[in-house]
């Protein structure tokens, strides 16, 4: 008799991103890839915008995976800048379109500003180089650092940040931002569920996670590639005493430097299904506002 190999659990993928806005791949083969590594779902969560989610959601029909329609808002709390998923998120919302346009507005004028510091520097790039190089994409730092590649100024991405636009680099500006309470009602009056973003790694404290849950939030990512064991420990120990729930994703991005494989941080089903629930929840109670409440 010939052993078998046990199956792998059925996993969830919550949070990954196509060249829509900083990842590698088509949102098509973004599917693919996550069909390909056995997850029984994927959210594809591109940084402040959906235009991807319908190639996505036809693809996934196709071959066979379940499709969550996702996106990653950046926004401010204070003075901090966090990130916030949007999960089962109607992705034709106009609330949710408008939030959208804005904060890809904002990115905009934030690359405007970080060109004009590069040229400060006798950098010879352009913001047309870095309108090419993001195409279609929601403009990001990672495109002005393609840009710069594509110029000579830098010999690789890494190199871009390191030396020009990282934080505290002489070209850094940081980020205009929707507020933290504008990104979380738009996502719930879009039916999603609010969920905080690699909240180790973003050096978001025990404090301002219950802030963030007193004006909405409805979970955050326990499981994400830059959380160590013991931060993963202590978000595990605070999902039981908040109540909120607990997410997770590997934040795929495909290959280079410091990015991590589909899947290595996968959610367990019933993660994701009690954030289905949530998102219901948050859709029935929306929908039961007066408009003026809306």
């Amino acid at each position: 008799m010939i052993d078998s190999d046990p199956p792998r659990p059925r996993l969830a993928e919550l949070h990954s991103h196509s060249d829509h806005s900083d990842g590698s791949f088509s949102p098509e083969m973004v599917v693919e890839i996550a069909h390909s590594e056995g997850l029984a779902a994927l959210a594809l969560t591109d940084h402040d915008t959906v235009s991807g989610v319908a190639a996505a959601r036809h693809r996934a029909e196709e071959i066979g995976i379940e499709f969550i329609a996702g996106v990653e808002f950046s926004s401010h709390l204070g003075k901090k800048e966090i990130h916030i998923l949007g999960l089962f998120i109607d992705d034709l919302n106009s609330d949710l379109i408008a939030a959208t346009e804005q904060a890809r507005l904002f990115r905009r004028e934030r690359a405007h500003v970080i060109v004009g510091k590069l040229r400060e520097l006798r950098l010879g790039v352009s913001f047309a180089d870095v309108e090419l190089a993001a195409g279609a994409a929601s403009m990001g730092r990672p495109h002005i650092a393609a840009a710069l590649v594509e110029v000579g100024a830098v010999p690789h991405v890494d190199s871009a940040f390191h030396r020009y636009i990282g934080n505290g680099g002489p070209a850094f500006v940081p980020k205009p931002t929707l507020s933290a309470s504008e990104v979380i009602r738009t996502i719930h009056a879009a039916g999603g569920a609010a969920i905080l973003a690699h909240p180790a790694s973003s050096r978001v404290g025990e404090k301002a996670i219950l802030d963030l849950a007193d004006i909405g939030l409805d979970g955050f990512e326990v499981l994400h590639p830059k959380h160590r064991p013991a931060q993963q420990r202590r978000l595990r120990r605070l999902i039981v005493s908040s109540g909120l729930l607990p997410s997770g994703g590997s934040d795929f991005h495909g290959p280079g430097s410091g990015r991590t494989p589909m899947g290595s941080c996968a959610a367990p089903l019933e993660w994701m299904e009690a954030l289905r629930q949530r998102a219901v929840e948050n859709a029935h109670h929306v929908a039961s506002l007066p408009t003026h409440g809306r």
